[in-house]
């Protein structure tokens, strides 16, 4: 359990499912948990500042936590969704320096935290927690790379079509472990996920929309058609 201020939180299961843990028994992941913090955030509440001190390694227990970075004219990009089980500020972690990205909660939001210095013991006597870091923290590597081949080869529609099929779990995107992080969502919220600006991405939307790809709706993108949505990602074969 992980217990905080008179209440508690089940875990077990879901430090099993982190890439870092998952190969560890029962009672070493018992013992993790008892060092385990957890912290409730509201919508939009600061987990992380960019450029502070790195305290260790969080993970999203319940919820969704969006990774950030801002320019110096306040503009945000959004460089990772992160749902139940997603690992965050690891690279901080490993190299020592300072919060590599800011991080939000997106709605109600549970968040796990594990010092730098248990992650460090558990490496010593873990060695394959070090493997799981290096595996993870290489797919991490190589989505980014596909991201910024998107951002500087392909247009607006193209990585609007990527990013909702990411979000569907049918495309490596910056979505993980998050299903739901385009049920709701607006269209500035896409423009940074994209990078771009929202009224690019409204006129992307639509052409989606006129290919019958997707519907709009008050609320929420609904798609119709995953193979068109496909053809505008340049996934299909």
């Amino acid at each position: 359990m992980i217990t905080r201020a008179g209440t508690a939180i089940r875990t077990d299961n879901l430090l099993a499912q982190i890439p870092y843990f998952a190969g560890l028994d029962r009672q070493t992941l018992a013992e993790i948990t008892h060092t385990v913090r957890r912290r409730t955030l509201a919508t939009g509440e600061t987990v992380l500042v960019e450029g502070k001190p790195c305290d260790g390694l969080h993970f999203v227990i319940a919820g969704q936590v969006r990774l950030i970075r801002a320019s110096t004219e306040g503009r945000e990009h959004v460089l990772r969704v992160l749902g139940p089980g997603a690992t965050f500020n690891d690279i901080a972690v490993f190299d020592g320096g300072p919060n590599s990205d800011g991080a939000v909660a997106v709605g109600p939001t549970t968040i796990g935290f594990i010092s730098k210095a248990n992650v460090t013991a558990l490496i010593d006597h873990h060695p394959q927690v070090a493997k799981a870091a290096l595996k993870l923290l290489s797919s991490r590597q190589r989505t980014l790379g596909n991201i910024v081949e998107d951002l500087a080869l392909r247009d607006v529609t193209t990585r609007v079509a990527r990013l909702l099929l990411g979000c569907m779990g049918q495309h490596d995107h910056i979505v993980e472990q998050a299903p739901n992080a385009c049920a709701r969502i607006t269209h500035q919220e896409i423009a940074s996920m994209v990078g771009s600006v929202r009224e690019v991405v409204q006129r992307a939307l639509k052409d989606l929309e006129r290919d019958g790809a997707i519907t709009l709706e008050r609320t929420y993108i609904r798609i119709r058609d995953q193979a068109k949505l496909e053809q505008w990602a340049h996934l299909s074969v």
